[in-house]
């Protein structure tokens, strides 16, 4: 009974926090064009059979490894629906990280900063939103975080025998990581040469493990496909985002200073509790410190960046704060009040969340109303800040933050789902009679209709053929079925 006492606090956050992840995870239909792309993609293995060769509409796609196409592949074999076939296990793959960085944490600080660490990092918003979209940045991060954390005690130790096992699960892990993103997670692990020197004899263990769980599918792809995978994968979709405008996603150089504050909420403040500590870092802290500060300036000179880049450095960061800032000495409560103001605003984003993704920025006629409902849910963080005790006080937060994310899915998704996802256009067109062409729409809305018909509808125009409706819509807008041109 005791025992259950003890860990009573932590059970009710571990049971909020998946049950925010879990809650309505295929409520709302595909809302970008990467999602329905890597969705089909593995619905294409599981019904093809062909786990080498990724498929897209029956044309190979080298953009990405298979990582999360194998997952998307299982959850499809076990029925799983379109959205959660990919959805699920990426989800359930993000529990499972967060109960390993649990375990690895309080092996090496004790089970309270562990606990800390995982809390901050599980509520956070960019892991929690990324955490239920299928996509490959989850993935990556959590292998790629897994190889840092199994790192951690290695940068913090003088060269002694041993440790062959933990570099052999360094290595498996960024070999993991590498089937999910190619060669990033090889790029962002330089620092670990560095801090790992004194261990150089034991490198190999880790290049080892590596090759031996991502070597066999480069060689397999290579040799189906030869120098088509190659100058796709490697040089385009490496090398060419670097320095190429091609691609579409060009950012100015400071663009992820705001998405990591962003990915951070609502923690975000709390960094502000690491100028508060005047110790000097040890090598464990500084390693993780050159992680994420080696990722933020690597990826802040590639010229195409996207917000989920990031992801891969957050796990690093929430540890770095929770081993490093000073939570008993300072004025915790007062760092807290902007994370309490940040969890109240929840129930305001469900307002304004459908219209700022279907227009892609936020107007004057879009700004929330605050009514009783949405007052009692701002009002709730405010209150838990002002009355709780210290020790309670972030605990207290994370389940008004499950409170107010729960309330955001009940009353946001239905209205993305209908208004702005892929699914909701599907609905209105499905039962249109006759042939239908694509007029040229955004990626996001061909992708998405094609994901959910089955195939992509043919462009309009195509010679000999006769269509009675086109898809056309103005910019983003979700597109309307209106009558061809009579030929």
């Amino acid at each position: 009974m005791s025992s259950l006492r003890r860990y009573a606090p932590l059970i009710t956050l571990v049971v909020g926090l998946a049950s925010l992840y879990l809650y309505r995870l295929s409520g709302v239909g595909v809302l970008d064009p990467d999602e329905p792309r890597y969705l089909a993609i593995g619905r294409a293995m599981a019904a093809t059979g062909d786990y080498v060769t990724p498929r897209l509409w029956g044309s190979p796609w080298f953009e990405k490894p298979p990582l999360l196409y194998w997952l998307t592949a299982i959850g499809t074999n076990a029925r799983l629906g379109i959205e959660l076939s990919g959805r699920l296990p990426v989800a359930i793959l993000s529990l499972c990280f967060l109960a390993a960085m649990f375990a690895l944490v309080k092996a090496e600080y004790g089970e309270e900063l562990a606990a800390l660490a995982v809390v901050l990092l599980g509520s956070s918003a960019g892991w929690l939103v990324y955490s239920s979209l299928a996509l490959t940045d989850l993935p990556l991060a959590v292998f790629y975080s897994l190889a840092v954390l199994l790192a951690v005690p290695l940068a913090g130790t003088v060269r002694n025998e041993g440790q062959s096992g933990r570099f052999l699960l360094i290595g498996i892990s960024l070999g993991l990581a590498t089937l999910a993103k190619g060669l990033v997670p090889l790029m962002l692990a330089v620092p670990f040469a560095w801090f790992l020197r004194a261990w150089w004899r034991k490198w190999w263990i880790a290049a080892a493990g590596l090759l031996a769980v991502a070597l066999p599918w480069y060689v397999a792809i290579t040799a189906r496909n030869g120098r088509a995978f190659l100058e796709d994968f490697f040089w385009k979709h490496h090398f060419e985002r670097v320095y190429s405008s091609a691609l579409q996603h060009v950012q100015p150089w400071w663009y992820y200073l705001p998405v990591l504050a962003g990915a951070l909420l609502p923690w975000t403040p709390l960094a502000g509790l690491l100028l508060a500590r005047g110790r000097k870092w040890d090598a464990r802290q500084r390693f993780l410190a050159a992680c994420v500060a080696f990722g933020l300036v690597v990826f802040s000179v590639v010229l195409n960046k996207l917000p989920g880049y990031l992801l891969p450095l957050v796990p690093s960061a929430f540890l770095l704060l929770a081993i490093t800032a000073d939570w008993r000495g300072c004025r915790l409560r007062l760092w807290l009040i902007p994370c309490a103001l940040a969890i109240g605003c929840l129930p305001l984003l469900a307002q304004i969340l459908p219209g700022v993704l279907a227009a892609g920025r936020l107007s004057l006629s879009q700004l929330p109303h605050i009514y009783p409902r949405e007052a009692f849910y701002i009002a709730l963080p405010l209150a838990v800040l002002a009355l709780a005790r210290r020790s309670w006080l972030v605990p207290l937060l994370v389940l008004c933050l499950v409170a107010c994310g729960l309330y955001l899915k009940i009353t946001a998704y239905p209205v993305l789902d209908r208004e702005v996802s892929a699914r909701g256009a599907w609905q209105r067109i499905k039962d249109a009679h006759g042939v239908v062409c694509d007029n040229w729409v955004s990626r996001k809305w061909a992708y998405g209709l094609a994901l959910y018909r089955g195939e992509a509808y043919p462009l309009c125009g195509t010679p000999g053929v006769r269509y009675d409706y086109k898809l056309q819509a103005h910019g983003n807008e979700m597109p309307a079925l209106v009558p061809a041109d009579p030929r």
